[in-house]
């Protein structure tokens, strides 16, 4: 009795940390994007998209950036970082009014620091893009 009640506890415990662990961007992709015109909010202009994967990684296919993400509740962080630069982007997340988009976005923090102004720039690109202040993210549907 004892034994198959510690391998009750056991597995409970594996199949809640698993849950706890996985989150709802893995494996999706999306493009982040702006509304062209007050007049049309349906018309919209990728800046970035974003591909998200285990581990927690995410890559802009657009600029081929490449980073982390964390997301908590409707807060998602993404950092880019190179030998140079480091680009933090934080989203407040809401589900969208936009039939198209799966979520609205504003940026709570950006955050963008270059140790060599000097050297080429890979991120300040993406940066300037980001001074918007609303994004809808668009799935993808791979195929």
């Amino acid at each position: 009795m004892k034994k198959s009640f510690l391998i009750l506890i056991a597995v409970l415990s594996i199949l809640i940390i698993t849950a706890c662990s996985n989150d709802e961007l893995s494996g999706k992709t999306f493009d982040v994007s702006v509304v062209g015109s007050p007049n049309e909010p349906s018309n919209l202009h990728s800046i970035m998209t974003l591909e998200f994967s285990d581990g927690n990684k995410v890559k802009n296919k657009m600029g081929y950036e490449e980073g982390s993400y964390e997301l908590q509740d409707d807060k998602l962080v993404i950092q880019f970082e190179n030998e140079n630069e480091l680009l933090e982007i934080e989203f407040a997340l809401k589900e969208s009014d936009i039939e198209s988009s799966q979520y609205a976005a504003e940026i709570i923090n950006l955050k963008y620091e270059i140790e060599d102004s000097n050297l080429v720039s890979k991120l300040e690109g993406l940066d300037q893009k980001l001074q918007l202040s609303h994004f809808e993210f668009i799935e993808k549907q791979e195929g």
